[in-house]
């Protein structure tokens, strides 16, 4: 003390004349001698005892107020009576008994409890209030207690509104809650009824403080990846986010936000959250940064790396020192000076015998109407001892800009407008407006890998080389570059369009952070839930400001955001292998008729001989009974044997000639029957055989959704829940809705998960899937390498693609604008020219097919008929085998292949007879020199009875 009065001796002006400056010592040296101090403590648990940290940091307010004589007017000093024992009482009885002995015995003027004081009761602060007062609470309270104590940490009634306000603002619909102990689930009451109230689909995980990893399986078998984190203890909080990060359960599928106020972040962990690619959400009290003269003076440590109990503490001396001063100032406007400014009133009274009567000290009136700016904000209480007229600020991004500022939430709006002397621009307590400009921070935007509107640089880095000697030098600028980092790590039409848009921005010079959507999905309302994934839910849920990528306008998707002016017109086509290049069934000529029509058909065939063969053997109008008769030649009696009925009906068959037809009515009834059965089966044949071949080429002349539901040979897909998908099924046309009823009850299962998928399948089907999609991400695979896949020439339907943004977004105009500029310019074609190849040979190759290849879509190639040509291969095999089995079986018989009479004629009386049957000699030499056809019935001419039929 005596050194101080002497610092204070010496701080006199040197430049007061000498009897002047011996005065003014002499003054100050007698009010010294008057000075009287002003004691406040705090009382330690096993966490806040640790190390003595708190003791440090309320050490350091103290300093501040000392040194700060604007608070004592340097007469009187603040002093912190510290409690040496930290050793917390194991009942609420115990713990209250505790801190009224210390108050009765230091007779100190305020006192700071941080809630481990008392373990049995998670708000000894608000216990101690009912007894005396001024208690600090540096620590979150209890939901409805009721609690006197000077409240640093905002309510639970005040959080829960900011908690329900932050997560409409976000469009959570469904959480998990992760919380460590019965406090931090009780504080949170309010918010869970809330979402009760409003079907929000809420998970509760009490954490494991051992282990966490026994959690992550309850947290990856929920859908949904949206957690909320909130702790009594900062120490647990911690060590949970290291751990989940260490898991993977901080990572870019997920979104986190932290439900705790001011989390201490020194630089490793910040660099740490930036590392997980998560979309984190945290909060912190907001104070003015201008206001440096109430910073710590002194401590071991940067005030932001203290926790928020640290800094309440700190701010809970400052306090004091505020209510000190107003008490000190109005003493001295009722003329009193010197040591009785603070007379003995000041201490804390002692606790009262009945629970009826609260004690109160003549600070806590002076308390209740403080106001200053702390390193948490804004400090002021109401009557009861709650915090009021803070604001929080409110921290969201992922990545580099998980620390930018996402909005503020406001307790007071009234005195937030009266200090900022500015209109509060938002309905309720949470304000964005002035953060959806891309001056004040960082644009995040979000993409979805399509070629050609978006991909990844280090995926197509050797495709690049091979094309290095005909793209032009920006492109070779690109593929020499690396590694990539940043949006350096895309590119395509979308991220040159970006770039033009800055250009062309009016009015904000903005910088933007493309990231792709995690789930890799453009946008679906759920049906039940009602919540969107995809870039749609990314821009709902605020995690990102813009959705960047050839997104189809939907009415079902205008009702919940906002479109900007399409940058591109495109629609529904069909993206199919080139018939050249696809490899046929050889055997197809075979598909018009069933495998079981095929062998119906062949036993008909055999019966059809079979019965001529019989007729031909019983009936006595038959060749066979007329041969016995003598009426023809024994020849013609086997007309109709097996073999020669065989060949009759093959000859038919193929609607060919034939030497002679049956003789019998019945025979003629048969025959009529099967040339009709013929006729039938082979115009039926001859009808469908061109389908089958032509199957993949009508594909090509598809022009609309008709033309699409006309056909049936190929499988039809298309990305499932993607907006094609949805499209067909919610269009309300008849045409579309057939389209999506054969997709979804097809047993091929041809949805697929995203373009990319679409298109290898297609090219891996060979020509039995088709894939419906956006035609500019069909024309551009379509132009690239092997050139194997083409596009219908019509559109199934016809769409606009345009850019996404929140409802009510400032972004939407200043975007609209730039692509009207770029589009009134022609910039937006030039981009389609550049991406699409329109004006470069190489992808020319692709849309210029050779003659061959256009052969291939217009016309029969080998490849469509090579099944006949197998067919006549085998009949050259079969007939050299059966010749080859001729030449045997001759051979065994004979030289000249004879076995007695020869078949065109017979023996009669030594001579050999042809043709008919002589009754002279000279009939029958005639017969014999005619070589048959007639019967001689006399000696000079022959009977014409028995003429072939």
């Amino acid at each position: 003390m005596a050194e101080r009065r002497r610092r204070r001796g010496e701080e006199a002006p040197s430049r007061i004349p000498g009897l002047v400056q011996v005065l003014v010592v002499i003054w100050l040296g007698s009010l010294a001698c008057d000075a009287a101090n002003v004691g406040i403590s705090a009382m330690f648990g096993p966490d806040t005892g640790y190390g003595n940290k708190y003791r440090t940091v309320i050490n350091d307010g103290v300093l501040y107020v000392n040194r700060n004589q604007t608070f004592l007017g340097g007469i009187h000093t603040l002093e912190f009576v510290d409690h040496d024992n930290i050793i917390p009482s194991n009942s609420t009885y115990l713990g209250l008994q505790d801190v009224c002995q210390h108050i009765a015995t230091e007779q100190i003027s305020a006192l700071i409890l941080p809630a481990d004081r008392c373990p049995d009761h998670d708000d000894i602060a608000g216990v101690v209030s009912h007894g005396s007062n001024p208690v600090f609470s540096i620590d979150q309270g209890n939901y409805g207690s009721g609690s006197k104590a000077f409240k640093l940490y905002p309510t639970p009634e005040d959080m829960t509104e900011f908690y329900i306000d932050v997560m409409s603002y976000f469009a959570w619909r469904s959480f998990i809650m992760l919380y460590d102990d019965e406090s931090a689930f009780a504080n949170t009451e309010g918010l869970l009824e809330y979402a009760s109230s409003q079907e929000w689909n809420v998970t509760s995980v009490v954490l494991d403080e051992d282990d966490f990893e026994n959690n992550v399986p309850t947290i990856e078998g929920e859908k949904t990846k949206n957690i909320f984190i909130i702790c009594t203890s900062e120490i647990v909080l911690r060590t949970t986010i290291n751990r989940a990060i260490d898991l993977g359960i901080m990572g870019p599928k997920y979104t986190w936000m932290i439900g705790n106020l001011d989390l201490a972040m020194d630089r490793t962990f910040m660099e740490t959250l930036e590392d997980t690619n998560a979309y984190i959400t945290r909060f912190n009290m907001n104070y003015t940064r201008d206001w440096q003269y109430a910073l710590p003076t002194t401590g071991s440590s940067q005030f932001t790396e203290w926790t928020f109990r640290e800094r309440n503490a700190y701010d809970a001396a400052i306090a004091i020192g505020h209510a000190l001063r107003k008490y000190r100032l109005k003493r001295e406007a009722d003329g009193v000076v010197g040591s009785s400014v603070l007379p003995g009133d000041t201490p804390m009274p002692a606790c009262p015998s009945s629970p009826s009567i609260v004690a109160t000290n003549v600070l806590t009136s002076y308390l209740q109407n403080i106001s200053f700016e702390g390193i948490t904000g804004n400090v002021a209480f109401n009557d009861i001892g709650d915090r009021i007229n803070y604001t929080i600020t409110i921290y969201s991004g992922q990545g580099e800009s998980v620390h930018q500022i996402r909005g503020i939430w406001t307790q007071n709006v009234e005195h937030w407008e009266n200090t900022w002397n500015r209109k509060w621009e938002s309905e309720g307590k949470l304000n964005v407006t002035n953060y959806n400009y891309g001056n004040d921070r960082r644009i995040k935007i979000v993409t979805i890998e399509s070629e050609p509107f978006l991909f990844k640089r280090e995926n197509y880095l050797e495709l690049r080389r091979e094309q290095n000697s005909i793209l032009n030098g920006r492109r070779k600028r690109q593929i020499q570059t690396g590694p990539y980092t940043g949006n350096d790590r895309y590119d395509g039409y979308m991220m040159d369009l970006l770039s033009r848009i800055k250009a062309y921005m009016r009015g904000i010079d903005f910088e933007y952070e493309v990231e792709l959507v995690p789930d890799g999905k453009y946008g679906h309302k759920s049906k039940y839930s009602k919540k969107w994934d995809g870039m749609i839910g990314e821009v709902l849920r605020k995690k990102a400001d813009i959705a960047a990528a050839p997104i189809t306008i939907t009415k079902e998707r205008l009702a919940d955001v906002e479109f900007t002016d399409s940058f591109m017109s495109g629609g529904i086509k069909l993206l199919l292998k080139n018939p050249y290049y696809i490899d046929h069934n050889p055997f197809r000529l075979l598909h018009p008729f069933g495998i079981e029509v095929w062998f119906i058909n062949l036993g008909t065939f055999l019966i059809v001989a079979g019965i001529l063969c019989l007729i031909n053997y019983f009936d006595p109008y038959e060749w066979k009974a007329a041969a016995e008769r003598g009426e023809t030649f024994e020849e013609n009696g086997r007309t109709f044997s097996w073999k020669n009925s065989l060949w009759y009906c093959t000859t038919t068959l193929f609607l060919q000639g034939y030497d002679r037809g049956p003789r019998s009515n019945a025979g003629h009834t048969l025959t009529a029957f099967w040339w009709v059965f013929v006729l039938v089966m082979v115009f039926v044949y001859l009808f469908n055989l061109p389908g089958k071949i032509n199957t993949n080429k009508r594909l090509v002349y598809i022009k609309n959704a008709d033309d699409l539901t006309n056909q049936a040979d190929v499988n039809i897909g298309t990305v499932y829940d993607g907006s094609i998908h949805w499209y067909l099924f919610k269009s309300g046309i008849p045409a579309y809705n057939r389209i999506w009823q054969r997709m979804y009850h097809n047993p091929a299962k041809v949805y697929v998960e995203n373009t990319t998928v679409g298109i290898q399948r297609v090219r891996d089907s060979n020509g039995k899937y088709a894939f419906l999609g956006e035609s500019g991400e069909l024309e551009y695979a379509a132009s690239q390498r092997p050139c194997d896949l083409i596009v219908s020439g019509g559109f199934v339907d016809r769409s606009t693609y345009a850019m996404v943004v929140a409802k009510g977004s400032p972004l939407g105009d200043h975007l609209s604008y730039a692509i009207e500029t770029l589009r009134d310019t022609g910039v937006l074609e030039d981009l389609q020219r550049e991406w699409w190849g329109l004006d470069r040979n190489y992808y020319q190759r692709c849309r210029n097919l050779t003659r061959y290849e256009r052969m291939g879509m217009f016309s029969f190639t080998v490849s469509d008929l090579e099944g006949i040509y197998f067919f006549l291969l085998l009949g050259f095999a079969i007939s050299i085998l059966v010749f080859v089995l001729e030449l045997m079986v001759c051979g065994c018989k004979g030289k000249d292949g004879r076995t007695g009479n020869s078949s065109g004629g017979r023996q009669q009386n030594g001579k050999r007879t042809f043709g008919g049957i002589g009754s002279s000699k000279s009939g029958g030499k005639k017969a014999a020199s005619s070589g048959g056809g007639g019967v001689g019935s006399g000696g000079g001419g022959g009977n014409d009875a028995n003429l072939w039929i």
